[in-house]
């Protein structure tokens, strides 16, 4: 929208209401050019995330320097055979790199492996299930920096508990992001 500035008259007026408006957008639009572009695989930092039995990292975050203002991708890691605590939230797509399972969607089982796309529609109650020997490692689309602006963020958790897996450990997020051809189908 900023190449439309010209086009846009209400800038040109010279009231306080008008002047403080072209001021905000400018620093806003500072803010976004110097918002982080990039992450290296070597800087994402894998946490443990004990609640849902996953190792988490964020790739495009406020957190980590970015200045998004609507989506948001974690990494998530799920260890071999674990399944995540059933929760809901707002919508989110996830992305598998590696491992296969199968997601509980309302009730409904959907199989995936690498390659599948999930949808999670709003409010579904889902849980995640490793079946095999190798790890999970999907990538999380949400949008929580909109939901957020919103007041609208929420996640709920049904009152189960996840399975851990607390033997495995994955090494850095370089070296399980590389591990990804040598599982494909």
């Amino acid at each position: 929208m900023s190449g439309q500035d010209a086009k846009e008259l209400w800038q040109q007026g010279e009231s306080a209401l008008f002047k403080a408006r072209a001021e905000r957008r400018r620093e806003d639009g500072a803010r976004r050019k110097a918002g982080r572009k990039c992450i290296k695989a070597k800087e994402v930092k894998l946490e443990w995330e004990a609640q849902n039995g996953i190792w988490i990292a964020g790739l495009v975050t406020r957190e980590i320097g970015f200045d998004n203002r609507v989506i948001e991708v974690d990494c998530h890691i799920y260890p071999p055979h674990t399944h995540s605590v059933t929760h809901q939230h707002n919508e989110a797509i996830i992305f598998v790199l590696r491992g296969r399972g199968y997601t509980l969607l309302d009730d409904e089982r959907v199989d995936w492996e690498p390659g599948d796309t999930l949808y999670i529609p709003q409010g579904a109650w889902h849980q995640h299930h490793v079946t095999g020997d190798e790890p999970a490692l999907v990538l999380a689309i949400k949008p929580v920096p909109l939901q957020e602006f919103l007041g609208e963020l929420n996640i709920i958790y049904k009152g189960d508990s996840a399975t851990v897996n607390r033997d495995y450990q994955p090494e850095s997020f370089a070296r399980e992001f590389a591990k990804i051809n040598r599982s494909a189908p």
